[in-house]
């Protein structure tokens, strides 16, 4: 069932349902304890969202956008120079100190033999813009060169990782709002129709975990998986360059 509602609403794609549809999944969660406080069964819920026609569809690419535009606002502000301040960029760029030297000569070599670009030139010149236009430049041609190529599966992997954990992030206002609306309601529930104290236990946990985590732990998350992401995809980049090479030799 799952396989074939994926399908139809277009996200069958491995980053689609982690990186987007399962953020803006898990942020309308804390829902859930004020459903089941005020009577709903999870299983009328759950068929609500997994549908898999009308409803159900609509609300998978509705949470799928929403996920991804809040994670982009994220984005420009944890990397102020998107993407120039980002860890593929910036690793490239020779005032960066947290590589060497000599690793980005052999970065730049690689590039400019599987894509052309001559960062390396680029720098001599020393024109500041155009370096890092020539650098961001290099990257699309990389991710580009990356799509569907065997060598770069942990590429991927890691752009799933970081996307995933860049959209939650983004979305915490929705949950952190959610889970404190639902502890409140349920609370309510609680003194006025005797509701379950269970569920207001439940839902004040998650409220009172909700601010640190997205505000506080969240944040240097997304920047490790970014970091992650950037080791990996330089790691194709090696890999992918030894092997041109040995086909040339």
């Amino acid at each position: 069932m799952s396989g074939k509602w994926l399908s139809y609403v277009s996200l069958s794609d491995d980053y689609e349902r982690k990186a987007r549809f399962m953020p803006g999944l898990l942020s309308i969660l804390p829902l859930l304890t004020l459903w089941a406080a005020y009577g709903g069964a999870w299983e009328q819920w759950l068929v609500c969202v997994l549908s898999g026609i009308g409803l159900g569809a609509v609300i998978a690419v509705l949470l799928s956008h929403i996920a991804s535009a809040f994670g982009n606002r994220l984005q420009s502000r944890l990397w102020p120079d998107w993407p120039h301040d980002a860890p593929t960029n910036r690793w490239l760029h020779p005032q960066d100190k947290e590589v060497s030297a000599q690793q980005q000569s052999l970065w730049y070599h690689a590039i400019k033999a599987l894509t052309g670009l001559d960062i390396e030139s680029a720098v001599k010149q020393g024109n500041a813009e155009e370096t890092k236009a020539v650098i961001n430049d290099a990257v699309k041609a990389l991710r580009t060169l990356f799509w569907k190529t065997p060598e770069a599966e942990r590429v991927r992997l890691h752009n799933a990782d970081y996307g995933f954990a860049r959209n939650l992030t983004g979305l915490r206002p929705v949950w952190v709002l959610l889970a404190t609306a639902s502890a409140l309601s349920c609370w309510a529930g609680y003194h006025l129709y005797d509701y379950p104290l269970v569920w207001c236990l439940v839902s004040t946990c998650i409220a009172v975990a909700a601010v640190p985590t997205g505000y506080w732990i969240l944040p240097g998350y997304v920047r490790k998986k970014d970091h992650y992401y950037a080791e990996s995809f330089f790691g194709a980049l090696t890999v992918l360059s030894k092997a041109q090479h040995k086909g040339a030799v």
